[in-house]
């Protein structure tokens, strides 16, 4: 029957998504709570202003808007928050097939009525919704802090859109890590090669950040750091072409997922 195993994932794991959701919300809370007041944040300012090499690599934007609540929260959150979410990315691609197989619970699954391009698929979109759901409930997070803390001043909005612009390349982590569980039997073979991703993609982007030739920024577009991009997604909006990329490279690999698990020998 259609939507079981995607229903049984959401039953058996839906309690993941709130623990994630709400631990990370409280981290958004603290971040929050201990904005600096303004004097503070103008010595980060000149800071910044003496260190922008630096600044840039870890995704800051210019001095003066790193000196407002909202560049500060850019900065301190948002930069660094998807890494957060990409690591349950990780543990949620790993459980589609890899840990499964492992177990020698895939065998069983498999000798039921159930095709193996259903069971990958309804099993990701399951993931990617409780991944999408623990995103979410950590912004509503971030905006608490914000409600109750009336001294930080930040646009409700925007801590909503930059949220959901965590979304993308954490689901293309996600269907990365599927991918990779796809094509090989081995458990620890497929979390290295997520962490390989993850990891790679950081250093690239920090690196082209940092460097200033055309080589650097070229090799940064193969990293999905460049287009989450989250400090200048708080400051200007949405990036809709990075967006519909990053979505148009994950259904890719869906595709190239199932075409290798339909195909080679489970364990």
């Amino acid at each position: 029957m259609t939507g079981v195993t995607f229903f049984e994932t959401l039953r058996r794991h839906w309690r993941g998504m709130l623990y994630w959701g709400i631990g990370v919300g409280l981290m958004g809370i603290l971040q929050v709570i201990v904005v600096p007041d303004a004097d503070t944040l103008q010595q980060y300012a000149e800071i910044y202003e003496s260190m922008p090499g630096l600044i840039e690599a870890l995704g800051g934007g210019d001095a003066a808007y790193n000196a407002t609540p909202e560049g500060y929260l850019a900065l301190q959150y948002f930069s660094f928050i998807v890494v957060i979410f990409a690591v349950y990315a990780v543990i949620g691609g790993l459980n589609v097939t890899a840990n499964d197989e492992d177990a020698g619970i895939t065998n069983m699954l498999l000798s039921l009525p159930l095709p193996r391009w259903r069971l990958l698929a309804e099993k990701t979109l399951a993931y990617a919704l409780m991944l999408s759901g623990a995103i979410m409930i950590a912004g509503l997070g971030l905006c608490l802090g914000v409600v109750i803390t009336p001294a930080v001043k930040v646009d409700l909005w925007k801590l909503i859109v930059s949220s959901f612009n965590i979304i993308p390349s954490t689901l293309l982590v996600l269907v990365f890590t599927v991918f990779a569980g796809a094509i090989t039997r081995r458990k620890s073979f497929a979390t290295g090669l997520a962490a390989v991703f993850v990891v790679a993609s950081y250093f690239i982007d920090t690196l082209g950040r940092a460097a200033s030739t055309s080589f650097a920024n070229t090799v940064r577009t193969l990293s999905f750091f460049k287009y989450y991009d989250g400090t200048a997604v708080m400051q200007y909006g949405l990036a809709w072409g990075n967006i519909l990329l990053l979505v148009a490279v994950s259904l890719a690999l869906v595709g190239a997922a199932v075409w290798h698990f339909q195909r080679r020998d489970i364990n």
